[in-house]
């Protein structure tokens, strides 16, 4: 028999086994590591995370917010209040009507006593002289001075050079003025003026 025809060799594991010896079963595989806990939420890329057969955890409940978050809002409301308050209040110093002051100072009764301006130029008090105030106190042309330079009407000029002490406190309105005056031969002519607005 020549090499060549000598038997092949039966092939041989790496244990040494014959090819019989690799027919037998495998041992079990180990098993999987566990999976990575679920993440909340059901939408799509939380689904592609679990592994095949499980469904996940519900969405997370969404808890109340706290009482700091409703002093949080309430204290910005607050400070929105305060700063829209204090612009309308410079809006409206700054719009106030200055007819009283250039009525003062046009009759040059700036120093005078008995000419008193006050709220801010938004209301004029004159006190006139009487019998028992004779030195004191702002002269009747004063006073017709200041009413005309403010546009007084005609009638109502009428009525504050013919008022007695009988009539009390008399009052009258035009323009953005309001009026009101009295009269006593002790203290004189006693007029306010104050400044309301248009009709």
């Amino acid at each position: 028999m020549t090499q060549d025809d000598a038997p092949y060799p039966h092939p041989q594991n790496p244990a040494g086994g014959t090819e019989s010896a690799r027919m037998k079963p495998m041992p079990p595989l180990p098993p999987a590591p566990p999976a990575p806990p679920a993440q909340s939420g059901t939408g799509p890329e939380n689904r592609a995370a679990l592994p095949f057969g499980m469904t996940p955890y519900p969405p997370t409940v969404q808890l109340p917010p706290s009482r700091r978050n409703y002093a949080l809002f309430a204290g910005a409301g607050l400070v929105v209040g305060l700063g829209a308050g204090l612009l309308l209040a410079q809006i409206d110093r700054s719009s106030n009507s200055t007819a009283l002051l250039d009525a003062v100072e046009l009759c040059e009764l700036t120093d005078q006593t008995g000419i008193e301006l006050g709220d801010e130029g938004q209301s004029l008090t004159m006190s006139g002289q009487g019998e028992e105030t004779l030195g004191y106190g702002a002269d009747f042309l004063d006073i017709h001075c200041v009413l005309s330079a403010i546009d007084m009407p005609d009638s109502v000029g009428s009525r504050l050079g013919n008022t007695r002490a009988l009539d009390g406190t008399q009052t009258a309105q035009w323009g953005e003025f309001s009026t009101f005056w009295n009269y006593h031969p002790d203290d004189g002519m006693n007029v306010i003026v104050e400044v309301v607005g248009e009709e």
